[in-house]
C-alpha cells in the first residue's frame, strides 16, 4: 500500500493549477492584441483555492485576470462559477468584458468569458450573474447555423449588459487549417461567414477567441486585420 500512495498523492497534487504563477493570463487592460486566458472547466482542475489565489494577484497588482470556460452543468458546475463570480465580488473587482478592453476603458478587475454556443445554459446564468453585478463576454461560434429562438436567447444576453463577441463561422483550429489550406482560406471559411451573419443581425464584435486556443503568429496577423484584439489560451500565448 505505501507504494501505491507515494505513486498517486504526488500526481493529485500536480493536477491542481497554480493561476497565480502563470503570469500570461493577467494583463493591464489590452497591453497585447493577443490577450490570453485559462480555462476553468472541470477537465483543467482548478480548485476553487487556486482561483482565490487568482483572484487575489489580480487584486493586489490592480492587473486583470481572464478567465473562460465553456458549458454550464456541462464542462464546469455552475456552482464554480458563483464561486468566481462571488470571489470577484467579495473582493470588489471590476467584472471587464472584451467590448470594454477593446474600448480601452478596463484597466483591472475580472474578464471571465464563454465559448461556444450553450446559448440556453449561458442565459440559466443571469440571474446568478444578476445577484452579484457580474458583467461577461460571450464568445459565440456557428452562428450561422444557430436557431431563431436561440438568436433571441442571444438577445436577452446581450440586453442584459454582457458583451457578444466572435469564436469562428465553424469551430476549426486556425493554427491546423491554415497549415493545410492556407491563411487565405483559413479566413474566408472560418472568420468572414460567421462574423458577416452575426453583422447582419446587428452586432459588432471586435474580439475573437482563437477555438481550441490554436494560433500562430501568421494567424494573428491575419486575424487582426478584422479585429482589434484576439483572446488565445495560456499554452499557446505569444509572450
Amino acid at each position: 500500500m505505501r507504494g501505491v500512495i507515494l505513486v498517486v498523492v504526488p500526481l493529485l497534487v500536480g493536477c491542481d493549477v497554480t493561476l497565480s504563477e502563470i503570469d500570461n493570463i493577467y494583463s493591464r487592460g489590452a497591453d497585447h492584441p493577443v490577450l490570453c486566458g485559462i480555462s476553468i472547466d472541470n477537465k483543467n482542475t482548478v480548485s476553487a483555492d487556486a482561483i482565490a489565489v487568482g483572484l487575489d494577484r489580480a487584486t493586489v497588482d490592480e492587473t486583470i485576470l481572464h478567465l473562460y470556460s465553456h458549458k454550464p452543468n456541462g464542462t464546469i458546475d455552475e456552482s464554480t462559477l458563483e464561486q468566481v463570480v462571488a470571489g470577484a465580488a467579495d473582493r470588489n473587482m471590476t467584472f471587464v468584458t472584451y467590448a470594454d478592453l477593446a474600448d480601452g476603458t478596463a484597466t483591472q478587475g475580472l474578464a471571465l468569458s464563454f465559448d461556444d454556443h450553450d446559448i440556453v445554459g449561458w442565459n440559466g446564468l443571469l440571474p446568478m450573474f444578476d445577484l452579484y453585478g457580474a458583467r461577461v463576454t460571450f464568445f459565440i461560434s456557428h452562428y450561422t447555423t444557430i436557431s431563431g429562438d436561440d438568436r433571441e436567447l442571444i438577445r436577452n444576453l446581450a440586453a442584459a449588459g454582457h458583451a457578444i463577441e466572435y469564436h469562428s463561422t465553424a469551430h476549426r483550429s486556425a493554427e491546423t487549417y491554415s497549415a493545410e489550406h492556407g491563411i487565405e482560406a483559413y479566413i474566408a471559411d472560418d472568420i468572414l461567414p460567421g462574423l458577416a451573419a452575426m453583422r447582419a443581425d446587428g452586432y459588432s464584435p471586435r474580439v475573437f477567441a482563437y477555438p481550441f486556443g490554436a494560433r500562430t503568429g501568421d494567424t494573428d496577423v491575419a486575424v487582426l486585420e478584422h479585429f482589434p484584439l484576439v483572446r488565445a489560451s495560456h499554452f499557446n500565448c505569444p509572450r
